[in-house]
């Protein structure tokens, strides 16, 4: 080989060398490579590289006001002493969901509550009940599907100085449904970058809340066809009604007939009053359970009192809506024979 081919070569890998040094250098430096690290930190534990990477009291922050706008509609809107407990928890609820994430990074589970402010880490004898702001917490956990999102990748870029509009690509493995998160990104003084707002979120939400829906109807397609031929609920009337005072709790009446279309006497119920807005949106969803003997062809008007949660922001939309305009029914969940036979459709998705 000549001293020019040679020459050429060595040239030749140089530029290649250095070629790829530069694209390593300026990928390192982009939103795309920073969501690798986040992945990365997740998958090893490393909660250090994660919060460099997602400032957790800004996402949370911002996400409490995105769900609490979800559920509310338009807070201008609100009864403002209702609304004003809810917010009044977000600084009780930004930190519970901020231990529970890093609870999640570094042990891999969703299970178990962080220890509240100010206890002792150590074993505790029984679950304390759990107070309005965790409830909240678990709500929220619950909506975004916490736990169950696969990341798989960043779909676009939209780089505008030190900040990024980015959305990143995630699959939930329950619902078995894709979704695109859209996420606002601030460049950090190391070139890297840090995740601070879900921009999206409250279409995530309904998103979610309808492929959910859709999943259990899937999942409970053939039990709910042996539900129907053997029972059938027709709801009635429904009222809330307050206690009044300054801090007044709320009740929900309902009144609604059950028949027995089955050849089989029927000896127990569950199901529940679900009351949606409008726009189909899920504002309360009130179990109930009753034993009875309902024989064949014979039908019962069942009345039911239900307690309201006015710290759920889905219920104060519900406080301040006109029942009369209101959309509800009654979903029977569970059918118990007196043979001994029964019925019983999923109500929770099955975990994975």
């Amino acid at each position: 080989m000549s001293e020019n081919s040679k020459k050429y070569i060595l040239i030749t890998a140089a530029l290649i060398v250095i070629g790829v040094a530069l694209y390593f250098f300026y990928w390192m430096r982009t939103p795309q490579y920073t969501f690798t690290q986040i992945n990365q930190a997740v998958q090893q534990h490393d909660l250090s590289k994660f919060e460099k990477h997602v400032d957790l009291d800004s996402l949370y922050a911002h996400a409490y006001d995105d769900v609490v706008y979800y559920a509310f509609g338009d807070p201008k809107q609100a009864n403002p002493f209702l609304l004003g407990i809810v917010q009044s928890l977000k600084n009780v609820v930004v930190p519970i969901m901020t231990a529970q994430t890093q609870h999640y990074v570094e042990t891999g589970s969703v299970d178990g509550n962080a220890p509240a402010s100010g206890t002792d880490s150590g074993a505790t004898p029984a679950p304390a009940p759990k107070s309005e702001g965790q409830q909240l917490a678990e709500q929220l956990r619950d909506k975004t599907g916490f736990g169950n999102m696969r990341y798989e990748g960043v779909e676009s870029t939209e780089q505008v100085g030190k900040t990024a509009d980015v959305a990143v690509k995630l699959y939930d493995k329950q619902l078995d449904h894709r979704f695109i998160l859209k996420v606002k990104m601030f460049e950090l003084d190391d070139g890297s970058w840090r995740l601070t707002e879900i921009t999206n979120l409250k279409e995530l939400l309904k998103e979610r809340e309808e492929a959910t829906a859709a999943r259990l109807k899937e999942l409970n397609s053939k039990v709910q066809t042996e539900l129907d031929a053997s029972v059938q609920a027709k709801p009635g009337t429904i009222a809330v009604d307050s206690s009044g005072g300054w801090f007044p709790s709320y009740t929900l009446q309902s009144t609604f007939s059950v028949q027995n279309v089955s050849g089989k006497t029927i000896s127990g119920l569950q199901g529940f009053v679900e009351i949606f807005d409008n726009e189909g949106m899920l504002l309360q969803r009130s179990p109930f359970k009753e034993y009875l003997s309902l024989a064949p062809q014979a039908g019962v008007t069942l009345s039911k009192t239900f307690s309201l949660n006015q710290f759920k922001p889905e219920t104060v939309r519900l406080l301040r809506s006109d029942t009369a305009a209101l959309k509800w029914q009654v979903v029977i969940s569970n059918v118990t024979f007196s043979d001994g036979g029964s019925l019983q459709l999923l109500t929770q998705l099955p975990k994975i």
